[in-house]
């Protein structure tokens, strides 16, 4: 019974989103061409529910490199309007529209010539008369059987603030490298690492001429740690690699009276030092390997330095 009414919520809230989406029109390209072009913050607001998905919504702002912050009406009204300018834009979130608690807020934002962004389900109030641009979400009931929980009108709030903040990173050209810079912690930024910033380099990288004998190469194989040795011609390009499986599946074929060109494994997976460690991991499981050597670029053959699925690991 209580899975069924769960789905039946999910499903309410579902349908309250198709709506949504049919209501965007030009009032929303206004919204974003007004938040992409403000000079100073973007200040959010909202009472109660609404609140904390104003919160949300300015964290997501932040996330796009678009400057946001929440402000509480009522702290507001006690001297955090100090803190707005007049090149800033704010959006004020409120289903009914009849928050006593953001009448100052607004009227400050008038006073200054402050452009305001209106989101709710009522248009004929006095906070969207003073408004610069109304996004009116449908009215549809709220899901679950009393219909008094906020739950459409907060998921429709939530959907409306992520496509605001992703349409406004979409004009302003947000890469994948702005957001990288924006996340440096945790596993989201783990993945923007380069590979340059963790590679092993010289003299860790272990390398020997195709000419050199088994047992040193063994030798290095085991000094190194790597479980491998890259092998270079006269010229110092990368012509092959030996791992230790390598050296299991030749044990029993003479493998000390032969050099390293005899056993190595030819044209060994790189990758280049421009690439991010989130790359390098998708060739580590693709290929089913634990080591790649890394290039300056992609015309070169010249190892500058090796990454091991370890550190890879080790980051994430």
């Amino acid at each position: 019974m209580l899975l069924k009414y769960a789905k039946t919520i999910i499903n309410e809230e579902a349908i309250a989103l198709g709506r949504l989406a049919g209501t965007i029109n030009s009032s929303f390209v206004k919204a974003v061409d007004t938040i992409s072009s403000v000079k100073g913050n973007i200040i959010i607001t909202g009472v109660g529910k609404s609140g904390f998905i104003a919160k949300k919504i300015a964290s997501t702002m932040n996330s796009i490199g678009a400057p946001s912050s929440f402000m509480h009406p009522t702290e507001a009204s006690h001297g955090d309007l100090g803190f707005i300018s007049k090149k800033d834009v704010l959006i004020i979130l409120s289903k009914s529209g009849k928050s006593k608690e953001l009448i100052d807020l607004t009227n400050y934002a008038i006073h200054k010539k402050i452009p305001i962004i209106f989101i709710s389900c009522n248009l004929n109030c006095k906070l969207a008369r003073n408004s610069s641009c109304n996004l009116i979400l449908p009215i549809i009931d709220e899901a679950g059987d009393n219909k008094l929980a906020p739950t459409t009108s907060t998921t429709m709030m939530l959907a409306l603030g992520d496509a605001l903040a992703l349409c406004i990173s979409k004009k302003k050209n947000f890469s994948v490298k702005d957001f990288g810079k924006l996340h440096p912690g945790g596993n989201i930024g783990a993945k923007f690492i380069k590979i340059n910033e963790v590679m092993h380099k010289f003299p860790k990288i272990p390398l020997s001429d195709k000419s050199t004998n088994m047992k040193n190469i063994i030798l290095k194989m085991s000094q190194k740690g790597f479980g491998c040795v890259g092998i270079i011609n006269h010229n110092k390009n990368l012509v092959g690699i030996i791992t230790d499986g390598d050296l299991r599946r030749n044990m029993r074929n003479k493998i000390l009276e032969k050099k390293a060109e005899d056993v190595m494994v030819k044209n060994p997976k790189t990758i280049l030092k421009s690439k991010y460690l989130k790359e390098a991991l998708e060739v580590f499981n693709k290929e089913k390997i634990t080591v790649l050597f890394v290039l300056e670029k992609s015309s070169s053959r010249k190892p500058i330095g090796i990454i091991h699925l370890h550190d890879c690991l080790s980051i994430n």
